[in-house]
């Protein structure tokens, strides 16, 4: 299905996994609206996918995975480590896990 990747056309996938915990969320309706300004502020400053999943109905706590790609894995890594740092000052909420990794 796929042409066979030459040495030349290497690509890099980078994948993080948060789990967050939201202070002072009292309903889902506070949840979505923390979960869904954060996701759009990744979204709009690194370019990357994301998406939430896991626990969806609890008030206080939220998994979400981002995912890059790029040609140069220095560009995957380096933006990698920029969402970490962003999430760890966006103030509604705290990183509780993260995981990241590059295929």
């Amino acid at each position: 299905m796929f042409p066979d990747l030459k040495k030349d056309n290497k690509f890099f996938v980078g994948i993080c996994k948060f789990d967050l915990h939201i202070h002072n969320c009292q309903s889902l309706k506070e949840k979505r609206r923390v979960i869904v300004s954060l996701e759009e502020k990744l979204k709009n400053r690194f370019n990357i996918a994301l998406c939430e999943y896991g626990e969806l109905d609890l008030w206080q706590r939220a998994q979400i995975t981002t995912i890059t790609c790029s040609n140069k894995q220095s560009v995957v890594d380096t933006t990698m480590k920029a969402l970490i740092k962003y999430i760890e000052h966006f103030h509604p909420v705290t990183i509780l896990n993260a995981e990241c990794q590059i295929l």
